[in-house]
Order: structure tokens, then sequence, then C-alpha cells
């Protein structure tokens, strides 16, 4: 899932980690407290015949999904450069993680941004699969989606670790490709059915599909956690449910004052802009790339700053020349006044 956070809101509180390829990465506040509450539970349903591996599990499982939940995001940012946008940051919050991203507006741009965060978690199951397959055969890959965490042969070796470390990676990138692919607005699920209906209905009108099925999907949600006791799924549900209510009003306040047309693109950059909605825009540089150029024009800037600091000293020095005579300079003047001239002299002959 991607979006933005208002940072204003206490809701949102969260703490700056650390950066990547020029991505911020920040932790939210209730993320911690889960993972802390999780741990903790852990630790006081210990007993003495398993000591303390249920907290190692706990602790692990968390630092697993932080993990699979930021490669997760930085999917989508990769996406969303890969389009033409941008990308500046990563919040890890309780119902998942939210990427600070803005693709081309147009449906492809859209479409790669949202598909490329499920994506990372298919090739993380990919490869936690065929180690397992390999090591002990179809039978150890937890495949059913009601059994995340089981493999489908429940004869299979449970003391060894690896597989049951393999299983969990498995487990938890599955939960959250399925988690993803709900079709509920705004997770990965809505968005990629709302860029599909985009250049069939319009932005506005495939907007409004969308969060009309995320409503009718987050009812359904919040009934099946209600019967089962599941409260994420509660959360998730009433989550979703929100997000859809209100971009349905933004969207029809929109349609209103007439920000949306039967092309649902927004005419502010121009009619002629229309023509090049579809087309590939210019791709953005990458890391490196802007890491050379922010070097370069750094350099720049100080070869600048230099060059007026020597006219101003030549200045200086020139005044004093005329005061008290060309005698009257120090060694360093001097040396500063033939170097000045012998780089104007220079300058003029190329």
């Amino acid at each position: 899932m991607f979006g933005t956070g208002n940072k204003d809101n206490p809701l949102n509180w969260s703490f700056r980690i650390g950066q990547l390829f020029g991505i911020q990465i920040r932790l939210h506040l209730f993320f911690i407290l889960g993972a802390f509450y999780l741990v903790a539970d852990a630790f006081v349903k210990a007993d003495q015949s398993v000591g303390l591996r249920g907290v190692v599990d706990a602790l692990g499982s968390v630092v697993i999904l932080f993990l699979i939940v930021l490669l997760h995001e930085f999917g989508h940012c990769w996406g969303a450069r890969k389009s033409g946008g941008e990308a500046d940051e990563i919040m890890l919050w309780p119902l998942g993680g939210l990427a600070s991203v803005r693709p081309p507006h147009r449906p492809s741009a859209h479409m790669l941004t949202t598909v490329a965060g499920p994506m990372v978690n298919v090739i993380i199951c990919a490869i936690a699969a065929a180690i397992l397959i390999a090591i002990a055969g179809w039978g150890a890959v937890p495949w059913n989606p009601l059994r995340t965490f089981l493999p489908i042969n429940l004869n299979i070796d449970w003391s060894d670790n690896v597989q049951r470390w393999l299983r969990v990676v498995f487990g938890l990138s599955y939960v959250v490709l399925l988690f993803n692919l709900m079709p509920v607005y705004p997770f990965d699920g809505g968005r990629m059915l709302q860029a599909f209906l985009w250049p069939r209905k319009g932005f506005g009108p495939s907007m409004m599909t969308v969060t009309f099925i995320g409503m009718v999907g987050s009812i359904a949600l919040g009934v099946a956690g209600f019967f089962t006791g599941a409260m994420m799924m509660i959360m998730v549900a009433v989550f979703g449910y929100l997000t859809c209510y209100n971009e349905r009003r933004m969207a029809k306040m929109r349609e209103l004052e007439g920000d949306y047309n039967e092309f649902g693109y927004d005419f502010s950059g121009g009619y002629t802009s229309l023509e090049n909605q579809f087309e590939d825009k210019p791709k953005r540089p990458g890391y490196f790339e802007r890491r050379r150029q922010a070097k370069a024009e750094a350099r720049e800037r100080r070869e600048a700053e230099h060059r007026e600091k020597m006219a101003m000293e030549v200045d200086r020095i020139l005044a004093k020349v005329s005061a008290h005579g060309i005698d009257s300079l120090t060694t360093e003047e001097n040396r500063i006044l033939a170097e000045e001239t012998k780089r104007q002299q220079g300058t003029k002959s190329s």
C-alpha cells in the first residue's frame, strides 16, 4: 500500500531511522508499541518447557515482517521512479507501510507503481519456496492461503530451524501479498483496479467505482472479522471503509467543481498536454546519476565562491597599490596579484 501521511496529526507520529537510495525511512510510534507488545506477550506466556523460544520467535517474526514490508514499499518507490515520478519517504505503521510516491498522472504509471509492491512479495515467496522444495520437497511449502504458516505435509520435521524460519518468511510475505491484493482502496488491489478502469471510464468515474467496491468489501471483511474474533480484520475493515468513504466524497466534490472530464484528466497543465498523457515521460535520473549531478553542482558553487572571494581580494590589493605603491604589498599579496593576472590573460587568450 502506498500513500502519504499528515505529519501534523499526532496519530501519524513517527521516527526517522535512516535513508536509502535518497528515500527516508520512518517508523511509526504504534509499530514500535505493537512490536513491543508481541515480544512482551510471548515473554509472559513462556513456560519452562519452551523457555525463551517463544520470545525469540516473536522477535524474529517482527524483524522479518519489518524487512518484508520495507522491501514491499521500496518496490512501490522503484515503480514510481521507473515511470518518471518521484519517491522520497517510507513510513512503517501498524497496518503495514506507506510509501510517499508521486507517479505521473496516467494509468500506466499508477499501475506500474502499484504492481511493483506485490511483485516484491511474489519474488520473496518464490525464493523461500524454492529453498524449501530443494530441502524437503513440495509438501514443505505452506501454499494454503488459509494456513499460511503450516506446510501442506504436516509430517514435515518441525525441529529443523532452517525450514521453520523459511516457512515464516514465506508465510509473512504471503500474508502481506494477500492482504494488499484485496480489492479495497487504498490497498494495492483497489489501486490496480482503479488504474485498470481509468482509461476505460475516466479517472473520476473509475475512482467512484473502486471506492464503492471497497466500501462493500470493507463491510464484508468487518463482518467476517466480527464472527471470527479477528481484531486485525476489523481494524483493516474500518480503515478501508473510512478511506473509501473520504475518497468517494472528494471524487464527488471534484466532479461537481469540474476538475474531471470524460477522459479523467486535469487540464490545468494545458490542453496540449492531453496529447502526451499516455506517452512515456523522460525517466528520472538514477540514484548514482543524481549523486554525480549534486557533486558537480556543489563543485561549481565552491568555484564560484572562490572566484568571488579572489575578485574582492584583488580589488583590495589594487586599492592598496593605488594608495601606497607596489612596494607596499606583502609576498602573499604579490602572489595573489600575479596568479589573478595570469588567469585573466589565459581567459582572454582562450
